[in-house]
C-alpha cells in the first residue's frame, strides 16, 4: 500500500503545482521560468514533468514537488506536506516503526511466494502449454514472473512455514484463507489470546495460473489468479463457476485495489513519452499488448477504474484509450469509468476491435501486431463514438428518431465538464437533427449530473526520497554539464574517451554506465542501480535540455561545445594539480630534500607546458 508521501506524489503533477507560484512557459518536452529562487534574467528553472523533478541550473536548487513547496514557502518538510495532502485530497498519518516492519515483512512473502508460483509454472508443462497457446511468449512469461498454484491445499503455505513465516503473517498476507471465523487480528490483546495454527489455513489459490501484482516500485504486493483445470478432475475446487474463473488477493496493508493499476511499475516511463494511455480489462490483455509493443498500457486489477487512479494517471498524461469491447455491455459496464474520466476533463477515445473480441484475442489472432500500434493512433474519441451510436438508435428524420437519439446522446454531453466542449456537441447535434440549439439546451439542463465522489481512506506512512546536486566548483559545473550532453546522446562517447579520467569522483558510477553503454538512448532502470544515480540521471537528463535549448538559440553544434568543454574540464583539472604541487613544492623546500624538490618541480613543469598548450 502507497505511503501518503507516495499518494501525494501521485495524485499531484508537479508542473500544476509549481505554476501556481511561478509563470511556466512550454520547452519541448518540459517547462522553463525566471527561477524563483534567485535573480536572474533568462530562465534556467526548468520543470520536468516525465521525472517529476524540478531543477535550476543557475542555482543549483532542486527536487521534488515537496522541496519545491518547502523552498517557496520556506517551511518544513511535514508542513509542506500538509498544504500538498490538502491538495491532493490525502489523509496524512505517520506510521510506526512496528507498522513499517510489518509492511515490509509482506512484501518479503509475495517476493518468496512468486518465486514458488514461478517455478511451480515453469516445470509444469500443462499449465506453460496453455499460457504459450493463448500467445504469450515464454521470455513474457519470465519477465512478469507469471506463476502456478498447484491443486493442493497447502503447497503454498507448507512452502513459506519452512522458509520461516508464520501462519499468521501469511493470513496478513492474504495469501491463505482461514476455516476459523476470525477477521484479521489487528490488536496485541486478540494476538496473545489467538494464534493461528498451519491446520487453521489454506492456500486461497489453488489450481490457478497465477498473474503477480506490482506496486509503483516494482513490488510484488498481491496476485489475481485465473482458474486452469488440468486434465483430471480438480481436488481442491468442486464447483468452479461458483469459485469465480478469477479471483484476487483481498486488501491487505500494503494492497489496494482500488488504488493498484496492473502493470504500472513497468508503463509508467512510456505513458508520458506516447502521451496516451491504453486502458485494457486484465491480465492477458495486458501481457499480449505489451509483447506486440504496445508499452502505454495499464490494466485495473478487479475493479472498475476508480477517481484514484485517474488521479495517478493525470500525472503522466490526459489521453485515455479505451481498449476493449464496447458492444452494449462493455458500455454499461465501464460507464462510470468514462463518466469519471469526463468529469476530470480526460480526452477520452475508444479503440475499435472486432466485435466480441478483446485485445487478448485479437493480437492472438492477428497476423500482425505492430497493427495495433496504428490502431491506438486512430482510436476514435469517446464523444464521436456516443454520437455515432446515438445516431444508429433513431431515424434523424422524424419526430420520435429526434427524441430517441436526443436522449441517448445529451446525457453524455452533460458528463462533459468543459463549457465549450458542451457547446459544441449541443451546435452538432442541433445542426444534424434539425432542431434549435436552445431547444437542446433546455432538455439538457433538466438532466442531472451528479457524480458520485469516491471517499478514499488513506492512513499510511511518511517518508521522503529527495535530491539536490549543487556544483560547488567550475570543474563540477563543466563536468555536469558535459554529462548531461552524453547522457541525451550517448552516441557521442568516442569524443569523450580521452577525457573521461578528468571528471570529478562524485560521477565516476553514471561514468562507467556510459562507458559500457551501447545504443541510441539510455535509460536506468529502478532498482538496478542507487537511489543517488538515478536522482543524478534525472537531473543531467533534464540539464540535456536546458543546454541544448541555450545552443539553438545562438545557432552552436553540440558537437563543437562539448570539444571546447572538455579542454576547458582537462584545463581545470591541470589548474587543481598545480596548486596542489605548488603546495608541495613550498612544503619541501622546507626539509632540503633536493631530490624530492627535483622530481615536483619537474612535474610542475611538465603540467605547466600542457596548461599552455
Amino acid at each position: 500500500m502507497l505511503s501518503p508521501l507516495e499518494e501525494i506524489k501521485n495524485k499531484l503533477d508537479i508542473v500544476e503545482v509549481i505554476s501556481q507560484y511561478v509563470k511556466l512557459t512550454k520547452a519541448g518536452a518540459n517547462y522553463k521560468a525566471l527561477c524563483p529562487f534567485h535573480k536572474e534574467k533568462t530562465p534556467s528553472f526548468y520543470v520536468s514533468p516525465s521525472k517529476q523533478i524540478f531543477h535550476c541550473f543557475g542555482c543549483g536548487a532542486g527536487g521534488d514537488v515537496v522541496k519545491f513547496v518547502m523552498m517557496i514557502e520556506n517551511i518544513e518538510f511535514r508542513e509542506a506536506l500538509k498544504i500538498l495532502a490538502e491538495k491532493a485530497g490525502v489523509k496524512l498519518s505517520f506510521e510506526s516503526q512496528e507498522i513499517r516492519s510489518k509492511k515490509q515483512k509482506l512484501i518479503d512473502i509475495h517476493t518468496k511466494a512468486t518465486e514458488f508460483y514461478h517455478h511451480n509454472l515453469l516445470n509444469n508443462q500443462e499449465a506453460l502449454n496453455y499460457l504459450l497457446k493463448r500467445g504469450l511468449k515464454l521470455e513474457t512469461i519470465k519477465e512478469f514472473k507469471l506463476g502456478f498454484a498447484l491443486d493442493e491445499w497447502r503447497s503454498l503455505t507448507n512452502y513459506l512455514i519452512n522458509i520461516g513465516f508464520s501462519p499468521q503473517e501469511i493470513f496478513e498476507a492474504g495469501l491463505v484463507i482461514s476455516k476459523k471465523e476470525f477477521p484479521q487480528i489487528t490488536s496485541k490483546d486478540q494476538q496473545k489470546n489467538y494464534k493461528l495454527e498451519v491446520s487453521d489455513i489454506y492456500d486461497r489459490f489453488r489450481s490457478r495460473i497465477i498473474f503477480p501484482i506490482e506496486d509503483i516500485s516494482s513490488n510484488v504486493i498481491a496476485f489475481t489468479g485465473r482458474i486452469f483445470e488440468l486434465k483430471k478432475p480438480l481436488k481442491t475446487i468442486k464447483n468452479v463457476e461458483e469459485v469465480g474463473k478469477y479471483i484476487n488477493s483481498p486488501n491487505t496493508l500494503i494492497y489496494d485495489k482500488s488504488k493498484t493499476l496492473f502493470g504500472l511499475s513497468k508503463s509508467k516511463k512510456y505513458l508520458s513519452l506516447e502521451e496516451k494511455t491504453v486502458l485494457v480489462e486484465g491480465p492477458m490483455d495486458f501481457l499480449m499488448g505489451w509483447q506486440s509493443g504496445l508499452k502505454n498500457i495499464i490494466a485495473t486489477c478487479g475493479t472498475s477504474l476508480t477517481n484514484y487512479h485517474l488521479d495517478i494517471l493525470k500525472k503522466y498524461n490526459k489521453n485515455l484509450v479505451l481498449a476493449f469491447d464496447m458492444d452494449e455491455a462493455g458500455m454499461k459496464a465501464n460507464e462510470r469509468a468514462i463518466e469519471l474520466g469526463l468529469q476530470k476533463e480526460f480526452n477520452i477515445e475508444v479503440l475499435k476491435l472486432p466485435q466480441g473480441k478483446d485485445l487478448a484475442d485479437y493480437l492472438k489472432e492477428t497476423e500482425d501486431s505492430s497493427n495495433i500500434l496504428k490502431m491506438v493512433k486512430q482510436a476514435e474519441p469517446i464523444m464521436e463514438f456516443y454520437f455515432e451510436r446515438a445516431l444508429s438508435l433513431g431515424n434523424k428524420n422524424d419526430l420520435e428518431g429526434k427524441k430517441i437519439i436526443a436522449s441517448y446522446f445529451l446525457p453524455q454531453i452533460k458528463k462533459l465538464k468543459n463549457a465549450l466542449d458542451r457547446a459544441y456537441w449541443i451546435e452538432k447535434t442541433a445542426q444534424v437533427l434539425e432542431i434549435s440549439p436552445q431547444v437542446l439546451e433546455d432538455e439538457l439542463n433538466k438532466i442531472s449530473s451528479d457524480v458520485k465522489k469516491e471517499i478514499i481512506d488513506e492512513n499510511e506512512s511518511l517518508s521522503s526520497s529527495f535530491s539536490l546536486i549543487e556544483p560547488s566548483t567550475r570543474k563540477t559545473i563543466i563536468a555536469e554539464r558535459l554529462l548531461s550532453f552524453l547522457v541525451k546522446y550517448p552516441q557521442l562517447k568516442e569524443l569523450y574517451l580521452p577525457f573521461f579520467d578528468y571528471f570529478p569522483n562524485q560521477y565516476k558510477e553514471i561514468i562507467e554506465i556510459l562507458k559500457d553503454f551501447k545504443g541510441e538512448e539510455l535509460k536506468l532502470e529502478e532498482g538496478e542501480f542507487k537511489e543517488e544515480t538515478l536522482e543524478l540521471f534525472k537531473v543531467l537528463s533534464l540539464r540535456a535540455d536546458y543546454e541544448e535549448d541555450l545552443l539553438n538559440q545562438y545557432n552552436v553544434l553540440k558537437e563543437v561545445e562539448i570539444e571546447k568543454g572538455l579542454k576547458e574540464l582537462k584545463k581545470e583539472v591541470i589548474k587543481e594539480k598545480l596548486a596542489q604541487l605548488e603546495k608541495e613544492i613550498q612544503e619541501t623546500e622546507k626539509t632540503n630534500n633536493k631530490k624530492e624538490l627535483e622530481n615536483l618541480i619537474k612535474q610542475f613543469k611538465k603540467f605547466s607546458e600542457e596548461l599552455i598548450n
